[in-house]
């Protein structure tokens, strides 16, 4: 198996976070590596080989077109992928993929999109170039370049829906809806339809999933407060929709994917 995690160049930033490159020469179902996935953000995925399907507890199950970008996922889903894989990973902000593409993020939440079938192009055709690439440093240099080129291009307005995603994360979630309304100086239904159409989800939502993300990272369950949890039965309300199952430890990764053991040994290879 192997598993790299790229950068981006500076120039993609804050749009994109990080590049993923697996390949694993496995026939059948195939392990996943850890953090694949993370909860709050979309992803765009070129499969040059092997299938993957998802599996949102809420909705039917699908299977990736070859090159696609999925939506929020809000709900507990299982990603069970088929080898022999080689799979290109471009993980976006709240924002990013409303940016690149200027689709109306709540219209695919908890699904996706096929790039194939968007007006413009470029996204097909690195689908398709990818195919021919396998090493991580010229797979890098091509996302760089062709997402570069996209990002200097007109695009969609963002409305203030990135300062107030980004005011979220900064508060660790821990924002009313009166309180952002207030910050940015909107009322409560015109925050929401731009928050709404940007992001994908409502701004409630959304700050549900940046707290119960920043929870995972305490080892502490008194700790649990700092979070904005004043109680364990709002933590595992919140696991049970966005892991699908009670918490057996409180340090695991807020993934989309239900890992096969806390226990698993990690497979990135930084690059």
């Amino acid at each position: 198996m192997n598993f790299h995690i790229c950068q981006p160049g500076d120039a993609l930033r804050p749009f994109v976070k990080q590049f993923y490159y697996w390949e694993d020469d496995s026939r059948g179902p195939i392990q996943l590596p850890q953090h694949l996935f993370t909860l709050g953000d979309q992803y765009m995925v070129f499969i040059p080989e092997g299938t993957a399907v998802i599996t949102p507890a809420a909705h039917a199950a699908f299977t990736l077109p070859r090159h696609a970008v999925t939506g929020h996922f809000t709900n507990a889903c299982q990603l069970q992928v088929s080898g022999p894989v080689r799979m290109v990973i471009v993980q976006l902000n709240a924002y990013g993929c409303y940016r690149m593409l200027g689709i109306d993020g709540q219209s695919f939440t908890n699904y996706y999109r096929n790039l194939d079938l968007h007006e413009n192009p470029v996204w097909s055709q690195l689908g398709h170039h990818l195919q021919t690439l396998r090493d991580p440093q010229e797979i890098t240099a091509l996302l760089n370049q062709t997402i570069g080129q996209i990002l200097q291009c007109d695009a969609p307005c963002l409305k203030q829906a990135d300062e107030m995603a980004d005011y979220l994360l900064a508060r660790q979630g821990n924002v009313s809806v009166e309180e952002l309304a207030k910050a940015f100086q909107l009322s409560r239904p015109t925050l929401e339809r731009l928050f709404n159409r940007v992001i994908g989800m409502p701004p409630q939502l959304f700050a549900r999933m940046v707290r119960f993300r920043n929870a995972l990272q305490q080892t502490d369950i008194a700790q649990m407060p700092a979070t904005a949890y004043y109680n364990l039965a709002m933590f595992i309300q919140d696991h049970l929709q966005f892991n699908g199952e009670m918490p057996s430890w409180y340090n695991m990764p807020a993934t989309i994917a239900h890992m096969p053991s806390p226990s698993m040994q990690p497979v990135a290879v930084a690059s």
